[in-house]
């Protein structure tokens, strides 16, 4: 007696709609399915300060886990926008793969990642008289939230500092969260 391939349940991809990935999770998993919808958690510095954000480590993505004969059923879910699917199958993506990424989340499917502003950082002030200016760190100075900068002033390279609170830094917290190893 074999199994019907239609109704084999394997993790598979589903796109959510924008900033609603958790939400549809949520409502997959109120519907009896098992969804998981990793985020990351990161803290920029905005015209307010630094604030804590959290968003979906896959922009408008998330998993879930059914057969291809629930596919309606999942489809129909409030905050799914569309199963992903390549020709005639539905998106299966390896259960290894979604059980890495589990390893690295909290309770919440929440990594928290730190982008601390390092020296030769290509940084944005985004507050005070030089607001809009690129600049390069060249210092961290510890214990005065404040960073030295390079910046180009009347034809000509000036060190100045600023509050570390007045930055944003261009590193993408996905791949702190995840960096690659080149060998």
């Amino acid at each position: 007696m074999s199994t019907h391939p239609d109704s084999i349940e394997k993790w598979r991809c589903i796109r959510g709609k924008p900033k609603s990935e958790h939400r549809a999770a949520q409502h997959l998993r109120g519907a009896g399915f098992e969804a998981f919808c990793p985020r990351i958690r990161h803290q920029r510095s905005t015209v307010r300060g630094k604030v804590w954000f959290v968003e979906a480590l896959f922009p408008g993505y998330l998993f879930a886990r059914f057969a291809p004969l629930q596919v309606r059923h999942v489809a129909a879910t409030p905050f799914v926008s569309q199963v992903m699917h390549f020709m005639e199958d539905f998106g299966a993506v390896p259960d290894a793969v979604v059980t890495e990424l589990r390893t690295a989340m909290d309770v919440k499917e929440t990594i928290t990642v730190e982008t601390a502003i390092q020296p030769g950082d290509t940084v944005d002030i985004v507050a005070g008289p030089m607001r809009g200016s690129a600049v390069t760190v060249t210092a961290v100075l510890p214990g005065a939230q404040r960073v030295r900068v390079l910046l180009e002033f009347l034809g000509s390279p000036k060190e100045v500092e600023v509050s570390i609170l007045t930055l944003l830094s261009g590193r993408d917290p996905r791949v702190a969260a995840f960096p690659t190893h080149d060998a």
